[in-house]
């Protein structure tokens, strides 16, 4: 056992996502050895995080607060309001930005579904998708696409099938991604070429 401020910088740094007990410990005696300078600004910064982040009112992007509601996405009216890609974390979108292959809008649902957490449908923003997609088809009628591209790991999967069974009311097309991403795989770290074919062989 580490000293007590060791300790409880490491369970911090474990809570973040894909981070192990290793990772965590280095992470933590890294900070140790920096200046107070160092840490007094990494603290700040952090603690400014709240504040100086806003997240769009419409796909739940993070983006400057004080100047619009909505994300560069949601307010190009360039884009096509008829397909809605429901992902399950902001970095995803910029995954698939690169691929030049989607000019669509997107929704991020902030995580997956845990079998392990039966609140965890409350924390992610499924209400929300619905009723935009609601707010889609009473706009453009039968020509609404919901494209789902939750990884393809067993949350990512099981996260698709409960989304499908709440829009299924809205009598919209659905898809999900193709051949292209292999199971288990997740698109932070897919390449473009894997997201364009997976994008392209949606069904």
């Amino acid at each position: 056992m580490y000293p007590a401020p060791l300790q409880k910088l490491i369970e911090y740094f474990l809570k973040f996502p894909g981070i192990g007990p290793k990772q965590a410990t280095r992470f933590a005696f890294f900070l140790l050895k920096e200046s107070d300078g160092y840490r007094g600004n990494l603290a700040r910064t952090i603690a400014e995080l709240g504040k100086e982040v806003a997240v769009c009112k419409q796909c739940y992007r993070s983006i400057q607060p004080n100047t619009n509601t909505l994300c560069d996405y949601c307010a190009n009216k360039k884009r096509n309001t008829e397909m809605l890609m429901v992902i399950e974390k902001e970095i995803d979108m910029e995954n698939v930005e690169k691929t030049k292959q989607y000019n669509g809008l997107y929704h991020v649902l902030g995580g997956t579904l845990s079998p392990l957490e039966p609140s965890s449908p409350e924390k992610l923003h499924l209400k929300e998708l619905f009723n935009r997609t609601k707010t889609l088809v009473e706009t453009h009628k039968n020509n609404v696409e919901i494209i789902l591209a939750t990884n393809a790991t067993a949350e990512g999967d099981a996260t698709a099938l409960y989304i499908q069974r709440i829009l299924e009311p809205l009598k919209i097309k659905i898809t999900r991604f193709g051949r292209g991403l292999t199971t288990g795989s997740e698109l932070e770290y897919s390449d473009p070429t894997t997201i364009t074919n997976a994008l392209t062989n949606r069904k």
